[in-house]
């Protein structure tokens, strides 16, 4: 995981910390109610421009995103047939918008620093029996598997190009979700075998 952050240092790479993970914060908060695919749209071209204002290093990472493509829009034609294809532009451009942004806090700040930022806000949890350092890295980790999610599925695609020369469409999706479940029980067991050292 910790091979997906952008080592080559940009200005972005100099924003304290607490100031990515507030900005995603609210921009989370702010974004969730929108119905207007338009705004969300000019979301993404905003956060498109700042991929491009780190160079070479952000414009590489913007063209990594395009492997997340396949899965979204199928995720999207799954809701639209099931629902309102409406429905299915809000939650495509909202999804793509949130995985942007949340790549670019993962490229651009180490996990150490981004738990060490979570824990205060943490720490009143413990009078209901939370720990929080457990919670930092729970949170930690869910923002970092944005891009290792990314990695794996951009794999997945290329493995099957490696063998046919046929689209992958929707195939992709299941080995996909298994792969997932097992990485996820891969790290479990790591972080187990941790704290119990």
């Amino acid at each position: 995981m910790i091979s997906l952050y952008i080592s080559q240092k940009t200005w972005l790479h100099r924003v304290p910390a607490s100031a990515k993970l507030l900005a995603l914060a609210a921009i989370s908060i702010v974004v969730l109610p929108v119905d207007d695919v338009l705004f969300l749209a000019l979301g993404g071209c905003l956060v498109t421009l700042v991929y491009l204002s780190m160079g070479w290093s952000g414009l590489s990472r913007l063209i990594g995103l395009r492997a997340m493509l396949p899965l979204i829009l199928g995720l999207g034609v799954f809701q639209g047939l099931l629902m309102s294809w409406e429905l299915a532009a809000l939650s495509v451009t909202r999804l793509l918008l949130m995985i942007m942004l949340a790549d670019l806090v993962t490229a651009t700040t180490p996990m150490q620093e981004t738990m060490r930022v979570i824990l205060p806000w943490l720490r009143p949890l413990k009078v209901i029996g939370l720990d929080p350092k457990k919670l930092s890295l729970a949170v930690a980790l869910v923002i970092r598997f944005v891009p290792v999610l990314l990695a794996q599925w951009q794999a997945q695609g290329e493995a099957w190009s490696a063998r046919s020369k046929k689209r992958s469409g929707f195939k992709l999706i299941a080995p996909f979700m298994n792969e997932t479940l097992r990485r996820t029980d891969h790290v479990a067991e790591a972080i187990v075998s941790r704290i119990r050292r």
